[in-house]
């Protein structure tokens, strides 16, 4: 299926999910599932969600990605914002799941994937070799509260479009849909910008979504049904913002403006304070 938001991908495979998903009862708890789904958002800065009954938090979405920046696993901050990573840390205060620590973390020989991958397409812009790797094998026995649901991120340049494609083991469809879109699509208006500093005259492509289970759990069948209610007559989308990160940033110049989530200890206030006070800076409009 191919969508022109993350608003229109969001309700219509949630509607898919109801209609034509099966129960599960993975890891102790009720679900409903459709596994091997796939869609693509055509327009990756359309990551808004004003669906009624979802109550996005674009705020908190912002400072997610933002500690995804960081590449810090630690969640003595972000946890603060959202209760779930103080219920999948370690002993160590810490999780899996930061995706940043994968990707902008040095692990090629002091070089990190993202770097790689940059060098790859610049020196090749037709390669098929573009993937930063996420789920590793050694996650298999290391934390069992969080085994990172996606499995790797690959980047194709094809009729000087960038296009991104993300691979999921799972995917709740409530929380974890939404918010990991709108981190990843960021993720590749950014390698966007990485690329066009380094000559390549591209434009942005497409996004494409692969989640191997795609689910709701119980506990939020009633939001599901809210939701779906409110748009039997059609979906409103009007006040869809579009999230365009600015085109002359790169990774290395968000963290030099100190964009960054910081790792010193932060009050909720201070956390979105800090999301609220770099929106500008890093967004359009």
């Amino acid at each position: 299926m191919k969508y022109k938001s993350l608003n229109e991908a969001f309700l219509e495979q949630l509607a898919g999910v109801k209609t034509s998903g099966s129960f599960v009862n993975a890891r102790g708890s009720k679900q409903l599932e459709k596994t091997f789904v796939n869609f693509t958002i055509s327009d990756p800065t359309k990551i808004d969600i004003t669906v009624k009954g979802r109550k996005f938090n674009r705020k908190y979405a912002i400072a997610e990605w933002l500690w995804y920046l960081s590449a810090s696993c630690k969640v003595n901050n972000i946890s603060k914002v959202a209760s779930i990573w103080s219920q999948i840390k370690d002993s160590y205060g810490e999780v899996e799941s930061n995706y940043g620590s994968y990707i902008f973390s040095p692990t090629l020989e002091n070089q990190s994937q993202w770097n790689w991958v940059v060098d790859e397409l610049v020196n090749d812009p037709d390669s098929r070799r573009a993937t930063i790797s996420i789920n590793q094998p050694y996650h298999k026995d290391k934390n069992i509260k969080d085994y990172p649901c996606t499995k790797y991120i690959q980047f194709f340049i094809r009729k000087n479009k960038l296009h991104m494609g993300i691979c999921m083991r799972s995917n709740d469809i409530i929380f974890g849909l939404c918010n990991d879109v709108f981190t990843f699509c960021l993720f590749q208006q950014l390698m966007l910008n990485h690329l066009r500093d380094n000559g390549l005259n591209i434009e942005l492509g497409s996004y494409f979504h692969h989640a191997g289970s795609l689910h709701i759990y119980e506990k939020h069948f009633k939001m599901m049904d809210e939701i779906l209610n409110n748009y039997v007559t059609g979906p409103d989308f009007k006040n869809c913002k579009n999230i365009i990160l600015k085109p002359n940033l790169t990774y290395k110049k968000i963290l030099s403006i100190g964009a960054a989530l910081p790792s010193k200890d932060m009050s909720k206030k201070e956390i979105f304070d800090h999301a609220e006070r770099f929106k500008g800076v890093l967004f359009d409009g």
